[in-house]
């Protein structure tokens, strides 16, 4: 059965709830499509983009639709599109053997769902919105984006960077002999070493170009959009070389940093999965630490 009668029909299962939302969606999560759009009992409509929506310039950083569609489960969030307040559910269905999102907005502006938002500005509003979305893709220790931000962002990314016939770069690391440091000197100075080396990565980014994120335990993803690999094996140089000179102090004992590090670019002849692509720089950084460690594979 076509793609677009598949989603016609759904629709009209879900006018059946049309008191439960304002706006019900179906989105193709990996290329930020709408595919279908309804207001309640009105014609289906076809729109483009769904960040649009929220008046953006680019993607959501907590896409429930991305991650609904990655761990096969309903997920909600709370955005905010200047004029109203929506609560966004997100469920995953299969049409045509493909994944899609069922997203079902409800308009809560006058529920006090959302707290302390009566009298603030259009500015103030967003701003809170923004921080409640931000908390979730966020890694409490080091403050930069989480493993759930990689498993959204990257595959978006490497999508993007084939379809524009564009080159993407990424570095993965990780801290040398960091059970050593905690063993040694307790989880107190592990976690400024954290801290620091995330702080060191964030420094090297391009403000609203390239990210930085803990993937787990000691181990960091950057990653570079239009970054050749001569590029960005200057960068993984200019990092290694700042936390080569990094020395942390805590009660008299001092501790020295060096990391590991493997690069890969992808460009316009290659289509590799985000499984595929980290699974090719995983291979570059355990080259890298078998090398002798405080060294960089490519």
């Amino acid at each position: 059965m076509p793609l677009m009668e598949n989603t016609q029909q759904l629709m009209q299962c879900l006018q059946q709830f049309n008191k439960m939302y304002n706006l019900v969606r179906i989105i193709d999560p990996l290329k930020k499509r709408v595919v279908t759009l309804s207001c309640n009992q009105t014609e289906l409509i076809e729109e483009s983009i769904c960040y649009e929506l929220w008046k953006k310039n680019s993607h959501c950083a907590n896409c429930v639709s991305m991650r609904a569609a990655n761990e096969n489960d309903t997920f909600l969030k709370i955005e905010y599109n200047k004029d109203k307040i929506f609560m966004v559910f997100a469920t995953p269905i299969v049409l045509n053997k493909v994944t899609y999102i069922v997203e079902m907005l409800k308009d809560i502006s006058e529920t006090g769902i959302v707290p302390d938002l009566k009298g603030k500005s259009i500015q103030e509003i967003s701003e809170i919105i923004e921080h409640l979305n931000q908390a979730a893709i966020t890694d409490e220790l080091t403050q930069i984006y989480n493993r759930r931000f990689i498993n959204e962002k990257l595959p978006v990314d490497l999508y993007s960077t084939t379809l524009n016939h564009g080159v993407l770069s990424a570095m993965l690391i990780d801290i040398d002999e960091f059970k050593s440091i905690n063993d040694s000197n307790g989880h107190t100075m592990g976690d400024k070493v954290l801290q620091r080396a995330a702080q060191i990565l964030k420094n090297n980014t391009r403000d609203k170009k390239d990210w930085v994120a803990r993937y787990g335990g000691d181990e960091f993803l950057m990653v570079l959009p239009e970054t050749d690999k001569k590029a960005a094996l200057r960068i993984a140089e200019k990092i290694r070389q700042q936390m080569e000179q990094e020395i942390f102090e805590l009660r008299g004992n001092r501790v020295s940093l060096t990391i590991s590090c493997g690069v890969s670019t992808i460009n316009k002849t290659d289509e590799l999965s985000a499984t595929e692509f980290f699974e090719e720089l995983d291979k570059k950084l355990y080259k890298a630490k078998s090398n002798g460690k405080n060294t960089i594979s490519r």
